[in-house]
C-alpha cells in the first residue's frame, strides 16, 4: 500500500478539511445492514513515521470492497471531513482493466458555477462488514491520490475517504481496543446511558463539549487526526495550558515545514461527558489554523481504551 495518500490525508484533516467542497450538495448516502443485531465492521491502524518521528495508530482505514473494482480497497475513516468519496488518481488504475469505471465519472452540472469541474461517481456502492452504503452522486477527489501499478487482484489500494456525510441520521459506535465500528438505525439499549449532548456544524461533523477552569468551549472530534489528543490555534493555546512546551512535531503541509507544539495541560477537563487529566494539547503554528467555529480539535488519542457512541440524530455522545 503507498502512504502517500494517507499521510497528506492526515495532514489536511488536522486542519479540519478547509480544502473538501462545501457548496456543493450531493444525495444523501443510504446505508443498508443484512442483520438485525449490531453487526461490527473491522478497520485497521495504520502507523506511520512523519518527519523523523514514529507515531502509532496513525490513521484509521477501512477495507471495502467496491462494485465494479476487483481488489480489496481501503477507505479513510475520517469524521473531520464532511463528504465520503474516492480519489481520482488511484480510481485510474483500474481503468484499463475496467474501463466501464471511467463512464461513471460525471461533471456536476451548475447554473451558477459555469466553470465548474467538480465531479461525482454515479452510483458507488462500497461494501464493509455487513453493510452496503450507496450512492447515486458520491463525491471524486479530482486528481488526488496516487495511481498506482495493479500488477495482483489480491493487491489492497487505498481508494478514498469515508466521512461524517455517511453517518447521518444514523448512530455510530466505534469500539477502538476491538477495532469494530457498528451503524444504527438507534442507540442499542446496552449502550443507551450516560448520553450527554453535543452539536453538529452545519457539515454533519461532530462539535463536543468541553469544560475547563468553569469555562466552555467546542471541540470537534475529527477521528481522521489521530496524531494529536487536542490540538488548537496558537493564538487559543493560553486558555488550555500555561506550561513549558514539552514537545515538537515537525509537520509538512502542502511542501511546507512546520512545527506543532504541545504542552501539558495541568488541570483536570471534561470532554464528552469524561474527565481527564495529564493530556497534551498541541499548537498549530502554520497559520491555517483550527476551523473558526470551533475552540479546538480532538482526535483519537483519548478514546483508545473506550467505546463511542455517536447518535447523529439526537445530538448525543457516549463513552464506555
Amino acid at each position: 500500500m503507498k502512504i502517500f495518500t494517507i499521510i497528506t490525508f492526515i495532514v489536511i484533516s488536522i486542519f479540519n478539511s478547509l480544502f473538501l467542497p462545501k457548496i456543493i450538495h450531493f444525495n444523501i448516502w443510504k446505508v443498508e445492514n443484512n442483520s438485525q443485531d449490531i453487526s461490527w465492521a473491522k478497520f485497521e491502524w495504520v502507523n506511520e513515521e512523519l518527519n523523523g518521528k514514529y507515531f502509532e495508530k496513525a490513521a484509521m482505514l477501512i477495507p471495502c470492497k467496491v462494485d465494479g473494482i476487483p481488489n480489496i480497497v481501503t477507505f479513510q475513516f475520517d469524521l473531520g471531513c464532511n463528504v465520503t468519496g474516492v480519489y481520482e488518481n488511484p480510481l485510474s488504475s483500474f481503468y484499463s482493466k475496467t474501463p466501464n469505471l471511467k463512464k461513471k465519472l460525471k461533471h456536476i452540472q451548475s447554473k451558477i458555477m459555469f466553470w465548474n469541474k467538480e465531479r461525482y461517481f454515479e452510483d458507488l456502492v462500497i461494501n464493509f462488514g455487513g453493510y452496503t452504503a450507496s450512492n447515486k452522486t458520491a463525491y471524486i477527489f479530482s486528481d488526488y491520490g496516487e495511481k498506482v501499478q495493479i500488477q495482483n487482484p489480491k493487491d489492497t489500494i487505498h481508494l478514498g475517504t469515508i466521512g461524517s456525510d455517511i453517518f447521518k441520521d444514523k448512530v455510530l459506535i466505534i469500539d477502538y481496543p476491538k477495532k469494530l465500528f457498528a451503524i444504527c438505525d438507534n442507540v442499542p439499549e446496552i449502550y443507551n446511558s450516560n448520553l450527554v449532548d453535543i452539536e453538529l456544524d452545519e457539515y454533519g461533523r461532530v462539535i463536543l463539549p468541553m469544560k475547563i477552569k468553569d469555562r466552555n468551549y467546542r471541540i470537534m472530534f475529527d477521528n481522521g487526526s489521530s496524531i494529536f489528543p487536542l490540538i488548537t490555534k496558537a493564538s487559543n493555546i493560553s486558555n488550555f495550558s500555561t506550561s513549558k512546551d514539552i514537545d515538537t512535531i515537525q509537520i509538512s503541509s502542502w511542501g511546507k515545514i512546520h512545527g506543532v507544539t504541545g504542552k501539558l495541560i495541568t488541570d483536570t477537563f471534561q470532554l464528552a461527558g469524561q474527565n481527564f487529566d495529564n493530556v497534551k494539547i498541541y499548537s498549530n503554528h502554520s497559520g491555517l489554523g483550527i476551523d473558526d467555529g470551533t475552540d479546538g480539535t480532538s482526535g483519537n488519542a483519548l478514546f483508545w481504551d473506550k467505546t463511542l457512541i455517536i447518535d447523529f440524530e439526537n445530538k448525543k455522545i457516549g463513552v464506555k
